[in-house]
């Protein structure tokens, strides 16, 4: 029998086409939550009718690339394109580059360069007739999100993170805090699967702590940057897809139900005399979430559930935290946000040089170190012994050895 491993994301979309086979949501609701053309998941669809879990394997998996863009060739496209083929389309400018230079790239590669160099615009869009979209049809299939600024209590200024089912006008969960940050957005998403379960689709904003905001410089960086947001890098670790939003119109439905807390979850929070957000947060969860979506949510279409089961060996306090990598000096101390830490050894390996790895800052403030699949002992250098370190008024060997440090373990 054959063995197939399908990535998060591979099963992600072997389900939602899958619902469009068994006629339970549509082609252009698949469309949606994959983010690929209704045209594509027709062309899947016949696939997996024809070899099953196997029409949603990339067919490149394990191949590598026959062409790469070196940053040398990035510059010298660039280079030609602002001295001497300035205005010229992507396609023109393409058409020389091959035929004149020698080089030779995709119509979408070039596309993309020249529009983080800045050297092109998006071209404007003429204004479009938009028309509200229908509600998905079962609840977990597209869960939408938004923050709201506001001067929820009496005159402080805090913000309102909240979510919305979009199948039924439903609010999971929603959260006062200080700031629109990452971690209070990571808070939001990660208590949501902690009551709900993993949706299809997270549907936001284009916020900076969803996706990146690409800044290009000539002169600095010749290279993409792709690299994720901590969100973005949180979701596909759980294979939720992320959806942005092309424009403030097509986040109705949280919009509007900003617009509905700001006349009575405002006018309740006054009622009361709730002052401080500890206590609008008892509120919100225990007064006001239930009641509201108690009158205001609907039935789904398709009374079968898209939430899905959060996998044993996925811990949401490693998959929603700050992760950053690091390599392991020489004297096994890595550095991080002004810290620096010690790795101690174990059973299995006496030195850590030079190896890779990645630093988990957690919701709760917590550091851990991770080493593969492992997590890792190790020792906070505390600031005062960093100045003895770098005074010599103590021996770099006993300074890491002594018992001078708080023992962290992952």
């Amino acid at each position: 029998m054959e063995v197939i491993t399908l990535r998060r994301q591979e099963l992600t979309r072997y389900q939602v086409i899958n619902g469009t086979i068994e006629r339970k949501i549509s082609n252009t609701e698949a469309a949606i939550l994959l983010g690929i053309s209704k045209r594509q998941v027709i062309r899947v669809k016949n696939k997996i009718r024809r070899v099953d879990f196997n029409g949603v394997v990339h067919g490149n998996r394990g191949r590598r690339p026959k062409l790469g863009i070196s940053n040398e060739t990035k510059e010298m496209i660039l280079s030609l394109y602002q001295n001497r083929y300035y205005g010229f389309n992507v396609t023109h400018f393409g058409e020389f580059l091959k035929e004149v230079h020698g080089i030779q790239v995709s119509r979408e590669t070039l596309r993309k360069l020249l529009l983080i160099s800045g050297l092109r615009t998006k071209s404007k869009s003429p204004p479009r007739h938009r028309t509200r979209r229908a509600r998905m049809p079962r609840s977990g299939l597209l869960v939408q999100m938004d923050s709201s600024e506001h001067k929820w209590l009496e005159e402080s200024t805090i913000w309102l993170i909240a979510t919305i089912d979009d199948a039924t006008g439903e609010v999971p969960y929603a959260l006062f805090v200080d700031s629109d940050s990452t971690e209070n957005n990571m808070r939001v998403i990660k208590r949501l699967i902690e009551k709900r379960g993993m949706p299809v689709a997270l549907y936001t904003d284009g916020a900076s702590h969803f996706i990146t905001q690409r800044h290009y410089s000539y002169r600095v960086n010749l290279r993409y940057d792709d690299t994720p947001t901590q969100i973005q890098r949180a979701l596909n670790e759980l294979g939720v897809r992320l959806i942005i939003a092309g424009s403030p119109q097509a986040k109705g439905r949280v919009e509007r139900l900003f617009e509905t807390f700001q006349d009575r979850l405002l006018k309740e929070l006054k009622l009361y005399k709730i002052s401080s957000i500890e206590k609008a947060n008892r509120y919100l969860h225990n007064k006001f979430l239930p009641r509201f979506n108690n009158k205001f949510s609907n039935a789904p279409k398709d009374p079968e559930t898209a939430w899905r089961v959060l996998p044993k060996e996925l811990n949401l306090e490693s998959v929603f935290s700050i992760k950053e990598q690091r390599t392991v000096m020489a004297d096994n101390t890595i550095s991080f946000r002004n810290r620096i830490f010690q790795i101690l050894p174990d059973k299995y390996r006496i030195s850590f040089a030079k190896a890779k790895v990645v630093v988990e800052k957690r919701l709760d403030g917590s550091i851990h170190i991770r080493y593969k699949d492992q997590y890792l002992n190790f020792k906070e250098i505390s600031s005062d012994e960093i100045k003895k370190i770098k005074t010599n008024t103590l021996p770099l060997e006993k300074l890491l050895t002594g018992d001078i440090f708080t023992l962290h373990q992952g």
